[in-house]
This record gives structure tokens, sequence and C-alpha cells, in this order.
């Protein structure tokens, strides 16, 4: 390898630079007793667009969410693999499953998407995004998406949307379950859980373990992760609720710059989320909640020379990062109509690099700190109207003063509930420590990274709301944009990191589904995506200007589930490791998931259910990142029991 694709610096980054057989035998279901209930499973509640628990239908930004029902019949094995398909959302990844993936929104960077799990911020000090490549989507109950600039009430970060993993709660009873899965590339996953209810509080406890060849040498993933969930009642108006998560990740790195093909280039990264949450009722129109938390992040990346290299780079990086966040605020309702949030925030970031090469060695240690003021209004004069407007103040150690608003509004008319919505917001991101103090191309004066968001749509139920058909246009302007900028020498002379890009992202979203009968459902999701690089005169690296997903949802009987996904991307603009061709072609892919419950009853064993996947079903050879080749036609068969 001749250049790393190190965790702390963008400078390693920059000088980087049986088929139908095994569908139909692994067909599955859920009983109708176990099917989410109708209204609840076609609008689902959400609580991240506005902290309110709301359905999805009285929203006035565009939100969407993954439910649990999608995640069981998926059965992903990282989280990346049930976010494909929503609308303005890219979900790409380097290679197989447990490579580097990201998540972009409405044409933003990786590091423009503000992600959560169970409400906690998780983005890297380093790098300003989170890779999903690493987190198991098995213990998620669902997964809420809200598009759009959010930093009206998250902060930095937000400048493109939110995506927040919500865990599991204990249902009534104790219950067990456990599940093992194979197939191809030497896949084996397996997973356990334990679950319980009360009157004064619930737990949830899971655990997996996932391990692949992948598809190239040196491209094998072990996965092992425990994500735990309580909370209790205190007295007789509070409750205290706690999660803990782990992941453990070895991978190897099969492509570098100048060797497309590494045999022993290796990273090891560690993740440790502890988070806890308490709110009390006050009384019947005030709340106060509190909460903090802290998520350690390791890595360890090391590329010996390989052989026959003439001029090998050889590197051993060692980063550590901690991110720390402490919460308190205030929920006043004095009726239905009015809602007001009012709360501050602390933040404090820190991150080590130690890194050893043939070249040189660096060592590297900072932090960073941010305290913000947030206010919140909801009106709701009715359930066919509402009006959202947020500001939040951020004084920040790095990029001073920061205000940013947001206002949303909706309207329903008519007896079949035609909605109209808007939004404007302001979001913004503060450079992170790796931006500001690599010593390769760091720049201290670097500003945040600026962004204006519009969007307008509508939802329009028809067939007796069997049908819906939505609609949103969005528009976002970035300015400041940190960019590398090879004309001016950096600390090294290697170039340095600048504010020198303005971009805008436009475009369509749009999404309908139809419930032709109780046994067969469908939906078609598109985007349209306009985006334009200021700097570079061209499209954005990395947003396909058009993706289309068809989805057909069969239940041919109660225990008896199957889905048939069609993904079609078109070209894009893309930045490959080894300078080939700039553009990554379009391609087309059809994946297939099907699930068969069996109910026992009067026994120990409550359920047993056969999982089966096929991806890639017509073997399609194509690249989601160029240089980087996804998996041709593969499979996973498995078994799940419920104790």
């Amino acid at each position: 390898m001749k250049g790393s694709m190190g965790r702390f610096g963008s400078a390693r980054r920059w000088k980087g630079m049986a088929a139908a057989i095994a569908f139909a035998a692994a067909a599955a279901g859920m009983p109708a007793n176990a099917r989410a209930d109708e209204a609840t499973r076609l609008d689902p509640i959400v609580v991240t667009a506005t902290r309110i628990e709301q359905r999805v239908s009285e929203q006035p930004s565009a939100v969407s969410v993954v439910t649990r029902e999608d995640i069981e019949l998926k059965n992903p094995q990282v989280a990346g693999d049930v976010l494909r398909g929503i609308p303005g959302i890219d979900v790409q990844r380097t290679g197989s499953p447990g490579n580097r993936e990201n998540i972009k929104i409405r044409g933003g960077l990786a590091a423009h998407t503000l992600v959560m799990i169970d409400g906690f911020p998780v983005n890297s000090p380093t790098l300003g995004s989170f890779d999903i490549g690493s987190l198991p989507a098995g213990d998620f109950e669902r997964i809420e998406v809200i598009r759009g600039a959010q930093s009206a009430m998250y902060g930095s970060g937000a400048m493109g949307g939110v995506v927040n993993l919500i865990p599991r709660k204990g249902e009534t009873g104790r219950q067990y379950g456990l599940g093992v899965a194979g197939g191809s590339f030497g896949t084996v996953q397996g997973n356990a859980n334990a679950q319980g209810a009360g009157k004064d509080g619930n737990f949830h406890l899971g655990t997996g373990a996932w391990r692949s060849d992948g598809i190239l040498p040196n491209d094998g993933t072990n996965l092992v992760s425990f994500l735990g969930t309580g909370e209790t009642r205190v007295g007789g108006n509070s409750r205290v609720h706690a999660i803990v998560l782990s992941t453990d990740q070895e991978k190897g790195i099969p492509i570098d710059f100048g060797n497309p093909r590494d045999v022993n280039h290796r990273l090891d990264r560690r993740g440790f989320l502890s988070g806890v949450r308490w709110e009390t009722e006050v009384s019947k129109m005030l709340t106060l909640s509190a909460s903090g938390m802290i998520f350690d992040e390791f890595f360890r990346e090391e590329d010996p020379a390989d052989a026959g290299e003439l001029f090998p780079f050889v590197f051993d990086d060692t980063t550590r990062t901690r991110k720390m966040d402490f919460r308190l605020q205030g929920r006043f309702s004095p009726g239905p109509v009015s809602t007001t949030f009012a709360g501050v925030e602390y933040e404090k970031d820190r991150a080590s690099d130690t890194f050893r090469s043939n070249f040189g060695d660096t060592d590297l240690v900072a932090s960073t700190f941010n305290r913000s003021l947030f206010l919140q209004q909801e009106f709701r004069p009715s359930k066919r109207a509402g009006l959202s407007l947020g500001a939040r103040l951020d004084r920040n150690s790095e990029a001073g003063t920061q205000f940013n608003p947001k206002a949303a509004a909706f309207r329903e008319f008519g007896k079949r509930g035609v909605r109209i919505r808007a939004a404007v917001g302001r979001g913004f991101r503060v450079p992170t420590i790796s931006e500001k103090r690599d010593v390769f191309v760091g720049n201290q004066a670097l500003k945040p990274e600026k962004t204006v968001s519009y969007e307008a749509g509508t939802d329009v139920p028809f067939a007796g709301k069997r049908g819906k058909v939505t609609g949103t246009y969005f528009y976002q302007a970035f300015t400041d944009l940190i960019q590398f900028d090879s004309s001016v020498p950096g600390p090294l002379g290697f170039g340095q990191l600048r504010n020198k890009g303005n971009s805008f992202s436009r475009g369509i979203e749009s999404e309908v589904t139809f419930i032709f009968s109780p046994r067969v459902e469908a939906a078609f999701s598109y985007t349209w995506s306009d985006t334009w690089d200021g700097t570079s005169q061209k499209r954005i690296i990395g947003i396909p200007r058009h993706k289309a997903v068809t989805t057909l949802l069969l239940t041919p009987a109660p225990q008896f589930l199957a889905r048939l996904d069609w993904q079609i991307e078109s070209d894009q603009i893309d930045a490959p490791v080894n300078g080939t061709a700039t553009r990554r072609p379009g391609y087309a892919r059809v994946d297939a998931y099907a699930r068969y419950r069996w109910a026992v009853q009067g026994a120990e064993i409550r359920e047993i259910a056969l999982t089966g996947k096929i991806q890639n079903l017509l073997d399609r050879t194509y690249q989601e990142r160029i240089e980087f080749p996804a998996p041709r036609f593969n499979f996973i068969i498995g078994a799940e029991v419920k104790i």
C-alpha cells in the first residue's frame, strides 16, 4: 500500500488518494396477530422531527421510517442495508459488507448527516461522519430519517438531515431469542437476545456476531456487538432510561492507493456508547428531562510493506476519540394546541492520534467544546394543521457563535386528506479536529460550512386511502465547503484544506404506495438530483442524478411474507483512489427477501422462523463507488427461535 485510509487525518486520505428454489424455500411471513396494526404500520410514530411523538402524517418536514418489520424481513448484516431505497438518501459502500459505508442526504456530504443512536449523537470528532458499516441493525426497533437542515434542533452536523436509530424495548413478560444464518463468501452470523417488561420498567439485551471472507483477498470482516437498553420508574412521576452499545470489528482493506490489491492492510476498530436519560413529570403541563452520554472509539490501522514494492509506504496509525454530550430540557404543554421546548446542551470532543511510518512520525492530541441554547415551539391548532418554529444558538470553541433558525408548516384539505407542507432552515458544520489540526493538510483558519435548505411537498391519498402519492421539491445552497487545495502549500507542503467550495443541490423526491389486496402491496420511490460543485464546475461527487426503487410485498399466507426490490441508479461523478476514470457507470440490482414463521402453542418454544435473502439476484457486475467492486449473486439462509 502507498497511502493510508487512516481514521484521524485527511492527510492520509488525500495522500492516499439455486435462486428461485432458495427464495421459495425461505419465503417468509408474519402471523396475522403479529403484524403491526395497519394504521401504525402505514403511518408510524416518530419523535426525531419535533421531539414529540407524532405520526408521519403530522410532520411538516420530509420524514421516512424503517420499521421493525422491514428490519426483520431484510435480516441485514449492517444498518446501511435497510436504508437503501429511502427517497433523497444515498447509502454507498466501498465494496462488500463491513467496508466503509456512509449516509448522504440531498446532495450533502456524509459529514452533513447527523447520526444518532437512541437520540445520542455519534458522528466522529475526526472524520465528521459516522461509519454505519460497523453497526449491526438487528436490535433496533426502527430508524427515523429526517431530511433537510436540522441544526435548529440538533446543532452542528445536521446540515443535510438526521438519522436516528431507535433501539428495541422489552416486551411484556420474559422472552428469549436465538438466530443463526450462513451463506455466500463464507458468511456466518448468529444472534441472541433476552427481554422483559413489567409495570415499573423494561429491558432488552441483544448480542450478535458476524463474519465473512468478502469478495477479494484480504476482504474479510469479523464483527461482534452488544446492545442493551433498560427503563425503570423512579417514584411516581419519573423514569430513567439507559443504553449500552459495544462494537468490535476486525477488517481487511483490500484496495489501496498505488496497489489495487493489498493483502496485508488491516483495520481494528472498537466503539463503546453509554447513555442515560432521566425524565420527570412536574405537572400535567411541565416535563423536565436530563441526559448524558459518552461515546468512545478506537481505531488501529496498519499496513506492512507488500511483497515486491519498490517504494513501500509502511505505517501504523492509532486513533482514539471521545464524544460527550449533556443536555437539560424542559417541555411545557398548556394544552393540545401549543407545546414549547427549551434547553441547554454541552458537547465536548477529544481525539488523539499516533502515526508511525517509514517517512516520519507524528503525534497529536486535541479537543473542542460547544455550548448551546435552543428553543422550539410547536403549534397544532387542529389535527389538520401545524406550525413548527425553532432556533438554536451555539457557542463553539473552534467556530465562534452560530445562530440557526427553522420554520415548517403543514395543512390538510378536504375529505381525502390531501396535505401540503413546507420548511426552511439554516444548517452548519464545525470543522473537525483533523481538518483543523492535521499536521499534513490541517488549517486552523477554517470556518464552519453552512447551508440554507428549502422544501415544499404534498401527500395525496387515493383509492380510499389504500394508496398514497408523496412528492417533495428541495433546494440546498452550501457555502464555505471545506475542500483540499493543492495550489496552496500546507504545513508540510502537501497542499491544505480551505473554505473554497460553494455548491447547490436541488431535486424531487417522490414515492407511491398502494395496497392491492391484503396479500399484495407495492411501492415505488424515485429521486431526481441536480447538483453542482462550484469549485470543480461539475456535479457533486457521489450523487447519482436518478435513483429509483420498486418494491413488491407479498403475503400469500398469514405466516409467509416475501419481498422483491428492484434498485436502479444512474451514473455519478466519483473520486477514484488510483486515478482511473471519474465516472462510475449506473447499475440495476434485484434483491429478494423472505420469512416463514410457525407459531407453537403450549410449548416452551413460542415461535420458529426461517429467513432467506438473495442479493444481486441477476448476478450483475457493478460498483457503488468506483474501483470498489460490489458482490455479485449472493445469498444467506437462516433460522430463528423464540422462547
